[in-house]
C-alpha cells in the first residue's frame, strides 16, 4: 500500500488525505456548541497552516537545516510561525469572534496571538519532524546500499573496502593486478585479472586480455580503444563495446 513513503506511491493523494483528516479532526476537537462554526473556522485557517508547513518542509529544511545553517533555519522558522500566528489571529478575530461570538478579547490580544502561534507551531513542528525523519531514512538507506556494494581488495598487506563505482579500470600484469581508483589512488593486489573481474558488478567488462574497464568511466571510445581518465586503453579484436 505504501510505496516510497506515500500511500499507493502518490504524494498528492497522501497529502490530500492527510489534510482532509486533519481538517475533520481539529474541527471536531475545537467545536464549541456549533459544528458548523467550527468547520467554517478550520476551513478558513487551514490554508495558513498548510502554507507554513510547506514552507518549512520544502524550503527551510532542505535549504538551511540540511545544509547545516541551523541559525538561519531557526530565524526563518520563527518568522514563519509568527507570521502564521498573526494571520490566524486576524482570521479568528474577524470571522469567529466578531461574526459568531460577537465578543472579542481585542484584535492584538497578546494571549490570542501567543495561542495562535502555538497552534501554528504544533502543526508545522509535527510535519517538519516527519519530513526530517523522511530525509534521515533516505540517507540511511543510501548508506546501507553503499555498504552492501563495497568489495574487499587485499593490497599492501591490508584489506581495503572499496565501492566498485570508484574503480575506473583494472590492469592485469602477470600474477598481480592494479586497481585504478577515481581519486588517482592505485591498489596492487596479487590476484589474477579473472579473480578481480569476479568481484565486480555488470558495469565492468573485460575489454582486453590485460584490462577490465568500468563502462561508467569511459570518456570516449573507438572499435579498438577506450579512453578513461585521459589514458587510451586497447580493446580486443573480438570485443564489442556496448553501453
Amino acid at each position: 500500500m505504501f510505496r516510497n513513503g506515500y500511500l499507493f506511491g502518490s504524494r498528492i493523494l497522501t497529502h490530500t488525505l492527510f489534510w482532509a483528516a486533519y481538517y475533520i479532526l481539529f474541527s471536531l476537537i475545537w467545536a464549541k456548541g456549533s459544528y458548523y462554526e467550527s468547520f467554517g473556522l478550520e476551513f478558513i485557517l487551514l490554508p495558513i497552516r498548510i502554507t507554513a508547513s510547506y514552507i518549512s518542509m520544502y524550503f527551510l529544511i532542505p535549504n538551511f537545516l540540511l545544509k547545516k545553517k541551523e541559525v538561519k533555519f531557526g530565524m526563518y522558522y520563527l518568522l514563519v510561525i509568527i507570521i502564521g500566528g498573526i494571520l490566524q489571529r486576524l482570521f479568528t478575530y474577524f470571522y469567529y469572534e466578531l461574526l459568531i461570538l460577537e465578543t472579542t478579547h481585542g484584535l492584538l490580544s497578546i494571549g490570542g496571538i501567543i495561542q495562535s502561534v502555538v497552534l501554528i507551531n504544533t502543526t508545522v513542528l509535527l510535519l517538519s519532524a516527519l519530513k526530517i525523519f523522511q530525509y534521515w531514512k533516505i540517507e540511511h538507506e543510501k548508506k546501507e546500499d553503499a555498504l552492501e556494494e563495497l568489495i574487499e581488495i587485499r593490497a599492501e598487506k591490508r584489506n581495503y573496502r572499496v565501492n566498485p563505482k570508484d574503480i575506473r579500470y583494472i590492469e592485469g600484469l602477470g600474477n598481480y593486478v592494479i586497481f585504478y581508483l577515481k581519486d588517482d589512488k592505485k591498489l596492487i593486489s596479487y590476484i589474477s585479472l579473472k579473480e578481480a573481474e569476479e568481484l565486480l558488478p555488470d558495469s565492468f567488462m573485460r575489454s582486453h586480455k590485460s584490462f577490465v574497464i568500468n563502462k561508467d568511466h569511459v570518456q570516449s571510445y573507438t572499435n579498438d580503444s577506450v579512453e578513461i581518465s585521459g589514458r587510451i586503453l586497447p580493446v580486443g579484436k573480438s570485443v564489442q563495446i556496448e553501453f
